[in-house]
């Protein structure tokens, strides 16, 4: 009797339920479900016209362990739901008999606010995108260029983790926003160029890179191109690679991070600042950590001095600069102190002053700083200064003017009864002896010391300043001067270096222009043991055959490896006559030696140094 009640009681049920419709609003925010007493449902089976959604029942009321009904029945999507509505059928064993019909109205899914999509976004901060409603349905990803990246949603909005991406600030990206249903691709939602922001900078600083500190600074400040809002900021001592930490108060205002020390700096140190992690308000970083290396002084100390090691002339202010400004509260005499010659000191802001006058002809010179002069931080000098130089060692004097009126100069050394003069450029095409005779003219000065005392050096670097000024052979009446002299065989008519006819060339008579009496009345008056005449560029080197002038340009020859052509017939490929070197054998009675470098326009000093002191002590 007991089945049979029961089955009767299933039909009566089932028959409640005959052809009963229901509409579903499907959402993609949540569960889709709806309250509703659903008999045995262990029982119904479910028909549809697609399998896209399953339907599940809950909230049962059960006798012992058979579920009796349920009151709740939820609708899941199986794959990607598609806009409009699907049909559903459930009945006992899948009777239509007992069937009741869901119909399940899918909506357009949440719409994006693609807005944080056309401003620059941050490549390190989380791009937060809002959606038109809460989406549990869909999963989100974020593709730029060959790297994807998910975009896990939060109530209405989706967070994409763009440091996953690699992307480079300042640059722009073509950029994909995908909607995937279980890992496969439903819709591209936005497909356009995307630009990341510009990276912060740093703009300026208390002090910049590699500079030396020289006062006792207690706060730095850093400025930077944005807004920031975090950052850490290390600040070491460079100690042999070791760094040390130095502990600081940072506070940030804006676009300025500021940093407090409580000590004094260690003096002539180095330290540097690293800035890393940094953020600015709207979600850029630096590019890469910042350093910055200075230095901090010592006291004072010199950098420059006005005055070489030699030289200097016999009235002058020496002027010692140092790295710093000088305290006022000290004397400085007390610290600078200067010998050899009779000098006031004095300073002003960060020189010192050492002014002499009529100081004797290469009088040495000596300055001495001693420690302990401060700068205005009060910072003193732990280490002593000196330096040497000496006054000028030659006098220089006007013997002649050429015809356009420039000055002929000889630089005379020593104070010896004995001369040795030197001469150059006669030819103004011969660049080189003149180079020579100016770098002998250095060589002198430098080592002054080493003119022998019974010697006199005298040297004319150019007798012919109006052809050096054109560089031609010729003075600029067109006459070769080493052909004007008084000699025996001296011709108005010569031969030029091509053996070409040169009427005129020797001058209208011996001795005729300002440059040949100029050179010849220096000669007389000088009667120097040797006069050395260079000239180029044929590598010889050539005794006028008077005195031991043969036995000098021998010496001359082997020193230099220019040949030895003295007394050799024909040594030139054209007549040569009044020559200066004739001159002095025939009117002077005295030695010269002739000498041809191997070059029109290289001095060829270190071929020719040792010979130059060798005749110098002949």
């Amino acid at each position: 009797m007991a089945p049979v009640l029961f089955a009767f009681v299933l039909l009566i049920i089932g028959g409640l339920a005959l052809n009963q419709e229901t509409s579903v609003q499907f959402s993609y925010g949540g569960q889709t479900c709806i309250s509703q007493i659903s008999y045995l449902p262990g029982l119904i089976k479910i028909t549809n016209d697609s399998s896209d959604f399953e339907v599940k029942t809950s909230d049962f009321i059960k006798f012992g362990k058979i579920r009796l009904f349920s009151t709740q029945t939820c609708f899941s999507a199986r794959k990607a739901p598609s806009v409009g509505s699907v049909r559903l059928n459930s009945a006992f064993f899948g009777s239509l008999l007992t069937s009741k019909i869901y119909t399940i109205d899918v909506p357009e899914p949440p719409t994006l606010d693609s807005k944080p999509l056309s401003e620059p976004i941050s490549t390190q901060k989380p791009l937060k995108i809002e959606l038109s409603d809460e989406d549990k349905v869909f999963d989100y990803q974020l593709q730029a260029d060959d790297k994807t990246t998910d975009c896990p949603s939060k109530g209405s909005a989706i967070y994409c983790n763009i440091s996953s991406l690699g992307l480079i600030q300042g640059e722009s990206y073509a950029i994909k926003l995908i909607r995937s249903f279980n890992n496969q691709v439903f819709a591209t939602i936005f497909n356009g160029s995307v630009a990341t922001l510009d990276p912060t900078a740093v703009v300026g600083s208390s002090i910049s890179q590699g500079q030396i500190i020289y006062d006792k600074p207690k706060t730095f400040t850093f400025d930077f191109s944005k807004d920031v809002q975090k950052a850490v900021v290390k600040f070491e001592k460079i100690n042999n690679g070791q760094n040390i930490t130095i502990t600081t108060e940072a506070t940030i205002d804006d676009k300025r991070i500021s940093l407090s020390i409580e000590n004094d700096l260690d003096r002539e140190s180095s330290y540097r600042f690293t800035i890393d992690n940094l953020e600015a308000k709207d979600g850029s970083t630096l590019l890469e950590p910042y350093e910055l290396d200075f230095s901090v002084s010592g006291g004072p100390s010199i950098t420059s001095v006005n005055v070489g090691s030699y030289g200097v002339a016999q009235s002058k202010t020496i002027v010692l600069t140092f790295d710093q400004q000088l305290s006022n509260s000290q004397a400085i005499t007390s610290y600078v102190s200067v010998s050899g010659v009779s000098a006031a000191i004095s300073k002003s802001g960060n020189q010192v002053m050492i002014s002499y006058s009529n100081a004797p002809f290469c009088s040495d010179i000596a300055i001495r700083v001693k420690p302990g002069l401060k700068s205005i931080y009060d910072i003193a000098q732990t280490d002593s200064w000196s330096y040497s130089t000496r006054t000028i060692c030659h006098t220089v004097s006007t013997i002649g003017h050429s015809r356009e009126g420039r000055s002929i100069l000889a630089y005379n050394f020593g104070s010896g009864s004995q001369t040795v003069l030197y001469t150059g450029a006669i030819h103004g095409n011969e660049f080189s002896s003149k180079y020579l005779m100016e770098a002998w003219i250095n060589e002198l000065e430098i080592n002054a010391r080493s003119i022998p005392s019974t010697r006199k050096i005298v040297v004319v670097p150019v007798i012919n300043p109006d052809g050096i000024a054109y560089g031609r052979r010729y003075n600029s009446g067109g006459i070769d001067l080493n052909r004007n002299f008084q000699t025996d065989d001296w011709q108005s008519d010569i031969y030029s270096i091509t053996n070409q006819p040169l009427p005129g060339g020797g001058g209208a008579s011996a001795m005729s222009e300002p440059e040949t009496q100029a050179i010849a009345a220096l000669t007389i008056s000088l009667q120097p043991r040797l006069t050395m005449s260079f000239h180029s560029s044929a590598s010889y080197a050539i005794g006028n055959q008077y005195g031991d002038s043969a036995a000098l340009a021998n010496t001359y020859s082997k020193l230099t490896g220019y040949r030895n052509m003295t007394g050799v017939s024909g040594a030139f490929s054209y007549p040569i006559t009044g020559t200066y070197d004739d001159w002095i054998r025939e009117r002077c009675g005295l030695t010269s030696v002739l000498i041809e470098l191997s070059s029109s326009t290289n001095s060829e000093f270190s071929r020719n140094r040792t010979a130059l002191w060798t005749m110098a002590r002949s």
